[in-house]
């Protein structure tokens, strides 16, 4: 017991450091981005990138995990990201950014192997509150990294922002090292599913996993929509300056923004509403979800439920971004968002941990991860073509249409996990 806590606290660190370091970077690509004269479109492009990698990674990664532990794939993967945010701290142009998004993508599985490791060391009624952990981690990460991506950006540019987030990675590295026990299970080898796709095919057959993939998908698309192009939706309509006219010209803008202080501002007004999503979202995920979800003995099909009532609020804050009359409104919408994403993200990873064979769980959510990963692909570059072509409405509309399926999708998650629990119950 007392291991399982110190476990659990130390990938807590892990996952926060890791994710201060994300925050401090996703609000700030389209910023910079656009500063090397990339439009919408490619601004959403530069984020998908590092989607695109993760899909093809993160699956190997976890059937990796299976097989050799989850300490050596966590190391490996945050080394490949202290090389990625050196790359983008010395980046001085379009393509050296793109390789940096590229790099860190590769070795980007340290979110899943974190989740493995909460796996391995709680038991299925404590796996909510123990994902819920991570969740906290992610709240944290998610409100000191974009303020201080802000500041950073503000103070000292890219060097600064790729430098500080080298450093946090680089901290993780120790941390890991001397700091995290093997979890593995012996006798999870995970032979045989060494391929992507087979360990697709073997999550989505199963009933209540297949199910949350796809909503999984469906909503991380519609969320990275906005995240890829809220900075460019910022500069356009909500700096004190006035909006930024963007003279599109394809793949990059005929003219790009170089204003240093247009720049400065975007960099903090977009990291301080990120950084309200992330106090909203550590406070759900790290109190609210736990006490809500009820460890031991709770209801089967309240996950789903908590899901369902975090699509519908997703929705509703989707809907009201584009229609928000000033920068002051949109810190309560994206308090929406961010009630909405802390319900959802914990209460289908718990429901994918839950219904997973226990010696495939490695290769079950890194499949998990690979479909938030074809959202974060699709999303961003969908965001960045509907910006472009049809206004800044645009993503935002179909980004709540798609989340508004979703939570009639989640309905039906709502019967299908009460029905498997009540199986399980008469079976034992």
């Amino acid at each position: 017991m007392v291991r399982r806590a110190a476990s659990l606290r130390v990938v807590f660190g892990i996952v926060a450091l890791d994710l201060i370091g994300f925050g401090i970077l996703i609000p700030q690509l389209g910023v910079y981005g656009v500063r090397f004269g990339a439009s919408p479109f490619t601004v959403g492009l530069l984020i998908s990138v590092f989607s695109l990698m993760q899909l093809v990674s993160a699956p190997i990664l976890g059937r990796l995990s299976d097989r050799y532990g989850r300490r050596p794939v966590l190391l490996v993967s945050q080394v490949g990201s202290l090389l990625a945010y050196l790359l983008f701290a010395f980046a001085q142009s379009l393509p050296l950014l793109f390789l940096a998004r590229v790099i860190d993508g590769i070795s980007g599985g340290n979110i899943s192997t974190a989740q493995a490791v909460v796996a391995d060391i709680t038991t299925p009624k404590d796996r909510a509150r123990g994902m819920g952990v991570i969740g906290a981690a992610f709240g944290l990460g998610f409100v000191l990294g974009p303020a201080l991506g802000g500041f950073l950006g503000a103070w000292g540019g890219n060097l600064a922002i790729g430098l500080f987030a080298a450093g946090l990675v680089a901290i993780n590295l120790t941390g890991t090292y001397f700091y995290l026990p093997e979890t593995r299970v012996e006798g999870r080898p995970g032979e045989g599913h060494a391929r992507t796709l087979k360990g697709a095919r073997l999550a989505m057959s199963l009933p209540v996993v297949g199910r949350c993939l796809v909503l999984m998908l469906v909503f991380t698309t519609a969320f990275a929509q906005m995240e890829g192009t809220f900075s460019v939706y910022l500069l356009t309509r909500f700096l004190s300056s006035g909006p930024v006219p963007l003279q599109e010209g394809g793949l990059f803008l005929r003219a790009a923004v170089t204003d240093l202080d247009v720049l400065r501002e975007a960099s903090l007004r977009s990291g301080w509403l990120f950084a309200a999503i992330g106090v909203i979202s550590a406070a759900v995920q790290g109190g609210l979800v736990r006490r809500l979800t009820g460890g031991p003995g709770s209801a089967p099909g309240r996950e789903a439920l908590l899901a369902t009532v975090g699509f519908g609020l997703t929705a509703a804050g989707l809907a009201l971004l584009p229609v928000a009359p000033d920068y002051a409104w949109l810190f309560p919408v994206m308090g929406l968002l961010a009630v909405g994403s802390a319900l959802v993200t914990p209460c289908l990873s718990a429901l994918v941990s839950l219904h997973a064979p226990p010696e495939r769980l490695g290769a079950v959510l890194g499949a998990y991860q690979a479909f938030g990963s074809l959202g974060r692909i699709l999303g961003p570059a969908l965001g960045g073509w509907l910006f472009t072509r049809l206004g800044p409405a645009a993503p935002y509309g179909t980004a709540a249409s798609m989340v508004a399926m979703a939570g009639l999708l989640g309905l039906s998650l709502v019967a299908q996990t009460r029905m498997a629990g009540a199986g399980a119950e008469q079976r034992s």
